[in-house]
């Protein structure tokens, strides 16, 4: 059995809104434990799948339909969309905090992520830095579309309208990565020197590299009473695993590096998530499996 950190109930600093339609994915349950461990952060779980059967008191799963919610999308911002998929919710983000303005509104910050991540302790990375940035992302280059904090403030949430075109990328069905290549400039003009833009090595396999310079990533991550850590770098943790390349095909490297899309059409989940609340869970090629 592991040793526990107690998890204290606190006021949440930060909300972070996710949409996600379909199916959940088979990790869900071991998302959900990482997120409990993070009690200073709130996630609001836009979706038509249903409550998991982990549950978590910081998240809130709000039952909707996926044309529901695009009707609302057209109908609060005033815009031509018709999403061929759920993938182009992605390019709303840069103005969730209009569209989602009163969920967020008892928030000092809000934001948006994914859910193919497994977090470690967000507040260890971001609760000293509060005060001095309006924006945080785990990107040096571009604001991240898997994990971005924002200060709730009325020039913030309304940056979006500052994107060139915005209304017509939108109306495009399909999705087009406004919410990083587009949005980055305005943030940065909006915000100045109180933008913190950091590489977090949160992204296995990219073509980035690791914080060594080399391709070479570790292969194991360990979750274990809300610390993340790997089978590389000893005791330090990170701010969140996002195992994009693991699980999907969409972005495979040319040539493709060891491992990508090693969880695509193969049974993932090698221990039941009760146990790895319990006692911990390894995330790598192979899926998850019991802590070492």
């Amino acid at each position: 059995m592991q040793e526990h950190r107690e998890i204290e109930p606190q006021k949440p600093w930060l909300v972070i809104i996710c949409v996600y339609f379909g199916r959940w994915p088979a990790w869900m349950n071991f998302f959900v434990e990482s997120c409990k461990w993070n009690p200073e952060v709130h996630w609001r779980i836009y979706t038509d799948c249903g409550e998991p059967e982990n549950r978590a008191d910081n998240i809130t799963f709000i039952p909707v339909s996926f044309a529901d919610y695009a009707a609302n999308a057209r109908e609060r911002l005033n815009i031509a969309f018709e999403p061929a998929n759920p993938f182009k919710l992605c390019d709303l983000r840069p103005a969730f905090g209009v569209l989602h303005e009163s969920e967020i509104a008892a928030y000092p910050f809000y934001g948006h992520g994914d859910i193919d991540v497994i977090y470690g302790n967000i507040e260890k990375f971001y609760g000293a830095l509060r005060d001095d940035y309006d924006v945080m992302s785990t990107h040096p280059e571009r604001a991240s579309g898997h994990f971005l904090v924002i200060r709730n403030t009325p020039a913030l949430r309304r940056a979006y309208e500052l994107i060139p075109s915005y209304a017509e990328v939108l109306a495009d069905p399909h999705q087009t990565g406004i919410e990083e290549s587009g949005y980055t400039p305005v943030l940065r003009n909006v915000v100045g020197d109180r933008a913190l833009f950091v590489e977090r090595y949160s992204t296995v396999l990219s073509t980035r590299g690791w914080h060594d310079g080399t391709l070479e990533y570790p292969s194991h991550w360990t979750w274990r009473a809300g610390r993340l850590t790997n089978n590389r770098d000893g005791e330090r943790e990170f701010l969140y695993l996002h195992f994009m390349r693991w699980q999907a095909s969409h972005w495979i490297n040319d040539p493709p590096l060891p491992g990508e899309a090693a969880w695509v059409g193969r049974e993932i989940i090698h221990l039941d998530w009760r146990r790895g609340a319990a006692e911990g869970f390894q995330i790598s090629a192979h899926g998850f499996t019991p802590a070492p």
